[in-house]
């Protein structure tokens, strides 16, 4: 019987080690698709008040400051790299490409998970039509 000494105690300390990374794990999960909702909405906000920027004046600059305003508004953590606002002056659909990196416990520290936490959204809008 002697062996047999503790063997609870590990089982109870196993366990929950197992319930702890199961929880991180999906903590870490919840943050990385809430992050992707989030900036998806964001940037697919912006191309729309970008489209609707353009259909006022028909101006690229214009328009690209108009979704510039809605992402400071919706997401002012996103960031925008060279080329995160397209126009296209025939059809006034506006592009917008946004970055982020969801905020993690875990996930961004291990080289395996590490570019799920890397968002990356592009959504497109175009003028209303009526």
């Amino acid at each position: 019987m002697r062996h047999e000494a503790g063997i609870v105690g590990k089982i109870i300390v196993i366990w929950l080690l197992v319930v702890a990374v199961i929880g991180i794990v999906a903590l870490d999960g919840g943050s990385i698709l809430f992050t992707r909702f989030r900036l998806s909405d964001a940037a697919a906000t912006a191309a729309s008040a970008g489209a609707q920027a353009w259909s006022d004046g028909h101006d690229a600059d214009a328009a690209c400051a108009a979704a510039l305003k809605s992402i400071e508004q919706d997401d002012a953590q996103a960031s925008r790299t060279k080329g995160w606002c397209k126009v296209d002056p025939k059809t006034g659909e506006v592009t917008i490409t946004l970055r982020k990196r969801a905020k993690t416990m875990l996930a961004w520290r291990l080289g395996l998970t590490a570019g799920y936490t890397k968002v990356v959204a592009v959504e497109s809008g175009s003028p209303s039509q009526l």
